[in-house]
């Protein structure tokens, strides 16, 4: 569903993106068997199943190798790489790749936010697997939970969600102003894209994929 809203009100919202850099807190995990670690300032705090995981949070000491975090315990050390993660289980983009190394064993994640997947700005540069017409300008900007952007005729604000296992677009609100019939239906086509939207995927080029909740690509973007 697409609502009126105000210009003013869509440039009152704008925010800039967000960097991706590994900072804490954050939270690293991965699967089979399933780990977690929270990472804070304050310490590390591993979790297991039945109850394996430390209980506590335990002092770390930090070192960087490159662009990684290497964050050290007396029980485990944790290592997080700058580079994108797929979750091999619900197929979950992250930031960050993860290894627990603990025991002489190395079990592998990912770490961080997946908002931090989406956050910044995107253009559109193909729609249903098509390219847009000549003329056509659809932008996204991801920012904690709020989408803006153009959508080939007008300007939008709308919001997201992200759950463990995919991405959906709730109700966007549009100025009103008239265009050219290939520009107004582009718009239509945005608006139904983001209705049917249940995941997304980044490709190895680093395009941004809008997908339905079968896989089919609805709307790719770049940065």
């Amino acid at each position: 569903m697409t609502r009126s809203i105000s210009l003013a009100l869509l440039l009152a919202t704008a925010a800039p993106a967000v960097a991706q850099d590994i900072t804490l807190p954050l939270t690293a995990r991965g699967n089979e068997p399933f780990w977690s670690v929270e990472a804070t300032a304050d310490g590390l705090r591993l979790s297991e199943p039945e109850g394996k995981g430390t209980l506590q949070a335990l002092p770390f000491t930090q070192a960087t190798d490159g662009g990684s975090l290497i964050l050290t315990t007396t029980d485990f050390t944790l290592r997080i790489d700058p580079a994108l993660c797929r979750d091999d289980m619900s197929g979950m983009l992250y930031p960050h790749t993860a290894t627990l190394a603990r025991a002489s064993t190395n079990l592998a994640g990912c770490a961080g936010d997946s908002d931090a997947v989406l956050a910044g700005d995107w253009t559109a540069t193909a729609l249903n697997g098509a390219p847009l017409p000549e003329g056509a300008t659809v932008t996204l900007s991801f920012l904690d939970g709020r989408l803006i952007g153009k959508s080939g005729c007008n300007s939008y604000i709308g919001s997201y969600s992200l759950t463990g296992e995919g991405l959906s677009i709730g109700d966007t609100g549009a100025t009103r102003m008239a265009c050219p019939a290939p520009l107004m239906e582009t718009e239509q086509a945005v608006f139904a894209a983001f209705a049917a939207t249940a995941r997304f995927d980044i490709t190895p080029n680093g395009a941004l994929v809008l997908q339905s909740a079968e896989g089919t690509p609805l709307l790719t973007a770049t940065r």
